[in-house]
């Protein structure tokens, strides 16, 4: 059997690997690169890279990738991988209520940022977020957006901005709908955010948009952490889940007299 033969019925397990070793020897590699060195096609390199970017063991760039020390932060890069299929789902679901040429608000967490990776198909967007890994990977993925960074304090851990500076830069906007994770949801009290800034940059960005979205999977509800609220249950317009655990959510949003539409994405 040539080496060609060999390569070409390489295990993708073994292909995955090559490239990541390929990445720890160099400081980029091209799909092209990969396509001599595995014996496969572009197509397949390039479904390779996006199984490794999901991993978090790369960053996918134009033409290739880059090591994942270039661009993911491990805090981010955990988050995203936990619940994945379930967060892929809802990020679907919400990438539908987007149309070319819109201007939206989207806020930080794992959850946005596969609903910002969700939006690759979308043209002439507009996307103002508070979130650095949102802005990274808009700026390599969503080459026809336009991306606006909020001001405010960096939150160097989970890599986004807070505070007055961001309620500053808000001033001025008003958009159709904005994006917005939770890190728990407690039915008699709300949506919730891991830390007080955060929940305040989320209430925040939830004054400039006329429908307020809320992207959350199920393992969020009854979270037993104290947590700091950014909006109570009926506040919010339309909450994407991948399942509703007992209908928890929707009785919750919908004890008032205002309507909130649930939505379940299943996995």
């Amino acid at each position: 059997m040539t080496t060609e033969e060999t390569r070409g019925r390489m295990l993708a397990a073994e292909r995955r690997q090559r490239i990541v070793d390929l990445l720890e020897r160099q400081p980029s590699v091209l799909v092209s690169d990969i396509c001599a060195e595995c014996g496969v096609s572009a197509v397949t390199v390039r479904s390779d890279l996006d199984y490794l970017e999901r991993e978090g063991r790369l960053k996918r760039t134009h033409g290739g990738a880059v090591p994942v020390s270039t661009y993911v932060v491990p805090r981010v890069s955990e988050r995203v991988r936990k619940n994945a299929r379930a967060k892929q789902a809802i990020a679907l679901r919400a990438a539908k209520r987007v149309s070319d040429g819109e201007m939206i608000l989207v806020g930080s967490g794992s959850t946005t940022l596969e609903f910002v990776k969700a939006l690759r198909s979308k043209r002439d967007l507009t996307i103002i977020t508070n979130a650095c890994h949102v802005i990274e990977y808009a700026e390599q993925h969503l080459r026809e957006a336009v991306i606006m960074s909020t001001g405010g304090v960096l939150e160097r851990e989970y890599r986004h901005y807070y505070g007055p500076i961001l309620s500053a830069s808000l001033a001025d906007v008003y958009v159709d709908e904005v994006f917005l994770g939770a890190d728990g949801f407690e039915p008699s009290f709300g949506f919730l955010a891991e830390y007080e800034q955060t929940a305040y940059a989320k209430s925040e960005f939830m004054r400039h948009a006329r429908t307020r979205t809320v992207l959350m999977d199920a393992t969020k509800v009854g979270a037993g952490r104290s947590f700091a609220r950014f909006a109570k249950p009926e506040e919010v317009d339309l909450v994407i889940m991948d399942e509703d655990p007992d209908g928890v959510v929707r009785a919750a949003c919908n004890a008032s007299e205002r309507v909130v539409e649930v939505v379940e994405a299943r996995a």
